[in-house]
């Protein structure tokens, strides 16, 4: 399918550094001292390039825009733990979405130009791994999916999806402390572009111990 995610990619933020929230140590000074309240910046035209409220010289919230003048990131305050970030396209339209708890990104949303979700991840609020990964294609089909099923022996179940939407694999993996990543665990199904099954494979390791036919 056609990408839609043909924006200009959003370069990095220089005043992110500047966010106490999220743990930045850098301090904005004004008339030499560190600056307090709402301070803009305009771009060379005269535009308003960023607007922020700060205390102490860091950032507390603020919101950045396009040269032409729509919002191109905003940063909000919700409570002491909790704070977001929204990214947006030239176009108006939500690019990414942060949800932050005591400074670390907890769930994450990034879109495509149509608005359809693209990719999805929430982190368990404990747990060093994460609860939910999701990978969607344009047209808002799945592309492959990743949900924790088992909190106590972090076990997930996968699924992944041929381009129709019809499912291509299912089974289990299970979060491996030692590579800090997930591995292939017990039967895992794999199906046909009509959905029926063909084949099973069992793992142990996260490697094929042995394959059967359906």
């Amino acid at each position: 399918p056609q990408d839609t995610l043909s924006d200009p990619v959003s370069l990095p933020d220089p005043y992110e550094p500047l966010i106490a929230a999220l743990g930045g140590d850098s301090i904005r000074y004004c008339q030499g001292v560190p600056c307090s309240g709402r301070v803009e910046d305009l771009f060379p035209g005269g535009a308003l390039k960023h607007s922020g409220y700060y205390g102490e010289g860091r950032l507390i919230t603020y919101r950045n825009h396009y040269p032409e003048g729509p919002v191109e990131r905003e940063f909000k305050l919700k409570d002491n733990t909790r704070c977001s970030m929204r990214i947006f396209f030239a176009d108006g339209t939500v690019r990414s979405e942060t949800h932050y708890v005591d400074g670390a990104s907890r769930r994450f949303t990034e879109y495509y130009t149509n608005g359809r979700v693209r990719y999805m991840e929430e982190k368990h609020a404990s747990l060093p791994c994460y609860m939910v990964m999701d990978l969607f294609a344009p047209d808002g089909t799945p592309v492959s999916t990743l949900h924790l099923m088992d909190k106590k022996h972090m076990v997930f179940e996968q699924k992944e999806y041929w381009p129709s939407g019809s499912l291509r694999a299912s089974g289990c993996s299970q979060f491996n402390s030692n590579s800090y990543d997930t591995q292939r665990v017990g039967a895992w199904t794999w199906y046909d572009r009509t959905g029926a099954p063909k084949m099973e494979e069992r793992y142990v390791d996260g490697k094929v111990h042995d394959t059967a036919d359906l």
